[in-house]
């Protein structure tokens, strides 16, 4: 099986990962799978609706996808929190779209309904805290890292299969 067909994108909410998921997916002719979605469509209820127990969810739908075979699979922003997130996606692309704090909560001011806040806070207080917490993880995860802030959803996905097409491995900005 081709490693470039079996993509996991990871990052912080509203860094892209099911704008261009959808299009690396429909770009690398796999299915596309959002697993923020597939949660939502299982408990029949919002990601808000359903947070107190999001995160097992979350690792259990992770866990099914991963196994399932190719696709471009957008997780969620805190998936890798789950400790069997390394082990689940060996064998994956994992890509990390990352973005400044202040990128960020522009994009989550523009859809609050979609993305709920995750502390009560106002994105702008919010999303530097999270983004310097699972920066960490992010990396320890990912191939290859894109900073999405000055790239359109296209340009993010050609720097994606440029990676891919490199050997699965770099940063492109």
């Amino acid at each position: 099986m081709d490693a470039n067909s079996r993509v996991v994108l990871v990052g912080p909410r509203a860094s892209g990962k099911s704008t261009v998921g959808a299009l690396l997916a429909a770009r690398l002719a796999v299915s596309f799978v959002d697993t923020d979605r597939l949660v939502e469509e299982e408990a029949g209820r919002s990601i808000a609706e359903v947070w107190a127990d999001f995160r097992e969810r979350e690792a259990r739908v992770l866990d099914r996808v991963l196994k399932a075979g190719p696709a471009v699979v957008a997780a969620g922003g805190g998936a890798v929190l789950w400790d069997g997130f390394a082990s689940a996606a060996r064998g994956w692309a994992v890509v990390w779209l990352d973005a400044a704090p202040e990128t960020l909560a522009r994009r989550i001011r523009s859809d609050p309904r979609v993305r709920p806040s995750l502390t009560g806070r106002p994105p702008h207080e919010e999303i530097g805290d999270v983004v310097r917490s699972r920066a960490p993880r992010y990396a320890a995860v990912a191939r290859i890292r894109v900073e999405t802030d000055r790239l359109g959803a296209d340009a993010v996905v050609e720097e994606i299969v440029r990676c891919l097409r490199a050997g699965g491995r770099g940063k492109a900005d």
